[in-house]
């Protein structure tokens, strides 16, 4: 039975290697995952129940109260729905919740019991609905929201408070685990999420996103495509340079780029990390997929090191001639 030789050795070397690197790679995307996932429900979690909305003390201003892991805070919410986190202020405030607040002839109800704001431009003699969440939409919000509860009680329209400004009035609903709704002078309704705080002193944790709101830009799927490319392109033409293209280096290298396409996923819908996007992790993430994937391509598809020949027992021993007679 003939002995395997070095660079059958090395070859299978080689292929040990990269499996266990690429096997390195898929449990770093499955802990990604894991990890987003958990970010996910643990911001779902932090976001307070805003369970209802006064007039402040101040003119222009409004109250947000906020249950928070059965702790009650208070927010002072400018008619911008700028917050600040003057509790001083804010707990002075000795105004009652109501269902309904008026401006002149225009008059804001609140549901009590679903996502719902109707508005009245005869002082309320009649209603129609202004803004309302239901159907699937409201069963995808109910199933999301951790610990939820009673969703008539916890996600629901609960208190109204209409101010009026410059050019019109601006609205604010307190509903529930859904956070704060606020309409502009320019008719917008806007969900904000609860008025929190951070390094920049306030911001607001955003609500679950709705299909029937704007969706913002996403570039995560031009990334994907730039990274998977990339590390394609980068082995194809390291393999044409060395002339060493092999089945098992071509199957890695497109192995590769699947793992590294699904990680640039990942890392492009990132959860939020406090008042931080999720773009401020998942961007270097990426950088160091392209850049890690690039190098591994490369190297998969150079073949293994040259070796002396010979067999594994040793150099083979050199030639002799017997010398001329």
């Amino acid at each position: 039975m003939p002995l395997p030789t070095d660079a059958t050795v090395g070859g299978m070397r080689t292929r040990w290697h990269v499996l266990a690197v690429l096997a390195v790679i898929a449990g770093a995307c499955v802990g990604l995952s894991f990890m987003a996932d958990d970010l996910r429900q643990r911001n779902l979690r932090a976001v307070g129940e805003v369970t209802a909305v006064v007039d402040g003390r101040r003119p222009g201003s409004v109250v947000v109260h906020i249950e928070r892991y059965g702790l009650t805070t208070r927010w002072l919410v400018d008619d911008t729905a700028a917050a600040t986190n003057d509790a001083r202020e804010a707990d002075e405030a000795q105004d009652v919740s109501r269902t309904q607040d008026c401006v002149g002839t225009v008059c804001y109800r609140v549901a009590t019991t679903a996502l719902r704001v109707e508005a009245s431009g005869d002082t309320g003699k009649t209603y129609s609905t202004a803004w309302e969440i239901a159907g699937e939409t409201y069963t995808m919000l109910t199933e999301t929201y951790p610990q939820v509860g009673n969703p008539a009680e916890h996600l629901s329209s609960r208190s109204v408070v209409v101010h009026a400004v410059a050019g019109g009035h601006v609205v604010f609903v307190a509903n529930g685990r859904d956070g704060l709704l606020y309409r502009d002078v320019g008719g917008t309704w806007r969900r904000l999420g609860a008025p929190a705080s951070g390094e920049g002193c306030c911001y607001y944790e955003p609500p679950l996103r709705v299909p029937s709101e704007p969706q913002p830009l996403d570039l995560t799927s031009y990334a994907m495509v730039v990274v998977v490319l990339a590390i394609l392109l980068s082995g194809a033409i390291t393999a044409m340079r060395r002339r060493t293209l092999r089945w098992t280096g071509t199957v890695a290298v497109i192995a590769l780029a699947g793992l590294a396409g699904y990680g640039t996923r990942l890392a492009g819908h990132l959860p939020a990390s406090g008042m931080f996007p999720g773009f401020v992790c998942g961007v270097p993430i990426i950088l160091v997929i392209i850049a890690g994937g690039v190098a591994l391509a490369v190297r998969f598809v150079s073949g293994p090191a040259p070796h002396a020949s010979g067999s594994v027992n040793g150099p083979a021993a050199p030639e002799t001639t017997a010398p001329p007679p």
